[in-house]
């Protein structure tokens, strides 16, 4: 997964062509390390879905546009507009669910 300032953001996420999973972490934050996990499983498994990060540390201006209050939070966007949000760890079922899985995961 790439990580994005603020600049990458705009041309990748803004006016890329695909859909895209934006997970915003911090480096102090446990969870965040688990789910970076369960994104890059899930970037194996949902190809046409291109995967980044955001540290909300190094970019605070990211962190306060997307009204982020807790870490870790995936953000799915479409043709550039925010698609679907979660925060916390979530289950690899709901991870699937929320990246528009539909089928049942095991």
């Amino acid at each position: 997964m790439e990580a994005l300032n603020q600049e990458d953001f705009r041309e990748k996420v803004y006016f890329g062509d695909n859909k895209c999973a934006v997970l915003f972490t911090a480096p102090w934050c446990g969870f965040c390390r688990s789910m970076k996990l369960m994104a890059e499983k899930a970037e194996r498994d949902f190809a046409q879905t291109v995967f980044f990060t955001v540290d909300i540390d190094q970019e605070p201006a990211l962190k306060t546009a997307f009204g982020i209050s807790a870490v870790p939070t995936l953000i799915v966007f479409e043709d550039g507009k925010p698609l679907n949000k979660a925060t916390g760890l979530l289950k690899k079922s709901e991870l699937y669910t929320l990246l528009g899985a539909e089928v049942k995961i095991k």
